[in-house]
């Protein structure tokens, strides 16, 4: 064999050597690099589903929120209405006071023209009772007095 045949050999060897020491190198390169792309999509898979989570909590308040302001707003309808029957039996009322103010000088006026009757000389008949009841009363003290102090 010649040196030359020798020499190419060696070189191959070493070539080759090489060659499986870089591929090994890049392999572990880009085994490391696979482990955290996977470590990134991970984590932004679990971001993705965090706010996913939250818009739909977010959604759900916002409809809890519209269904409270649709309620709110019927009950608003619902007073105003009210609210105006209100005012129209409020100016109802104002009308009848008018009027009531406009007839009772007339009311008045026929009223004290109307009673020509005198009141009567002898007591009424509630102080007759008052007067009976009081002599009762002395005459019930004199007693007790009589029977205690004897």
């Amino acid at each position: 064999m010649a040196i030359e045949f020798i020499i190419a050999i060696g070189i191959m060897v070493l070539a080759l050597v090489a060659l499986i020491t870089v591929g090994v190198l890049m392999g572990k390169k880009v085994g490391s690099l696979v482990k955290e792309m996977n470590s990134n999509q991970t984590t932004v898979q679990d971001q993705i589903n965090h706010f996913t989570k939250e818009a739909d909590a977010i959604k759900s308040t916002v409809d809890q929120m519209t269904t409270r302001v649709d309620g709110m707003a019927k009950d608003v309808a619902v007073k105003q209405a009210y609210l105006s029957e209100f005012t129209q039996t409020t100016a109802l009322f104002g009308e009848s006071i008018n009027d009531l103010k406009q007839n009772s000088t007339k009311a008045v006026s026929q009223l004290f023209s109307s009673s020509n009757k005198k009141a009567p000389d002898t007591p009424p008949r509630i102080t007759k009772v008052g007067k009976t009841a009081l002599k009762m009363y002395q005459n019930r003290k004199k007693k007790n007095k009589k029977t205690f102090f004897i």
